[in-house]
């Protein structure tokens, strides 16, 4: 007995079906990631133009007036103070919490907001890291000053492309008093590495 092929069956119809699902779910996520790549692509820009204008602020004070001191003043946990003293016998204040970064001089007070990728974004204020060859390298003419401020994307991850980092190199002989240029190197801040993810 012959059978007639011209037909579909059930199964080869549920197969088809099937096919169809996972080609769509596919084409769906592709075009959910590419969505979350544009908008996170903006927060980078965005992020960028706003660490961009922060740096060259602080840094121009700190080659202009000669950065001689920085000493921690942050008093409450949730914020980051620290203030910078330069040779021009003025001061730098910078103050971070976790949406936004403020810097006053004598010129004025400037203040950045973080834009948000996730809800979990955030400036890493117990996080932040300072190193200075001070008082350790007492040899030579030169000294150098490193602070990283973190921009925590998520739980998981910092993000380093946005971090801000400010580094100065300067000469001993503009600084007063070598061992109290740049006290509490290993203290500064509310520094825990557990919370910086």
């Amino acid at each position: 007995m012959k059978l007639n092929n011209k037909g579909i069956t059930l199964v080869e119809l549920i197969v088809s079906i099937a096919l169809i699902s996972i080609v769509i779910m596919f084409l769906f996520r592709l075009l959910v990631d590419i969505r979350y790549s544009e908008n996170s692509t903006d927060f980078n820009r965005a992020n960028q133009q706003t660490r961009a204008i922060i740096l060259k602020t602080i840094q121009e004070d700190f080659l202009e007036r000669k950065l001689i001191g920085l000493v921690d003043r942050s008093q409450n946990e949730g914020e980051f103070v620290v203030e910078f003293s330069y040779q021009d016998h003025t001061t730098g204040r910078l103050m971070v919490d976790e949406n936004s970064i403020t810097y006053t001089n004598n010129t004025g007070t400037e203040k950045w907001n973080l834009e948000r990728e996730t809800e979990g974004t955030r400036l890493g204020i117990n996080c932040v890291s300072y190193s200075t060859s001070l008082p350790l390298n007492l040899e030579g003419e030169f000294f150098y000053m490193k602070l990283v401020i973190p921009v925590i994307v998520n739980a998981r991850k910092k993000n380093y492309i946005d971090d801000l980092e400010f580094f100065y190199l300067g000469e001993k002989k503009d600084l007063v008093n070598i061992d109290s240029a740049f006290p509490n190197a290993g203290s500064l801040g509310y520094y825990n590495a557990n919370q910086c993810g």
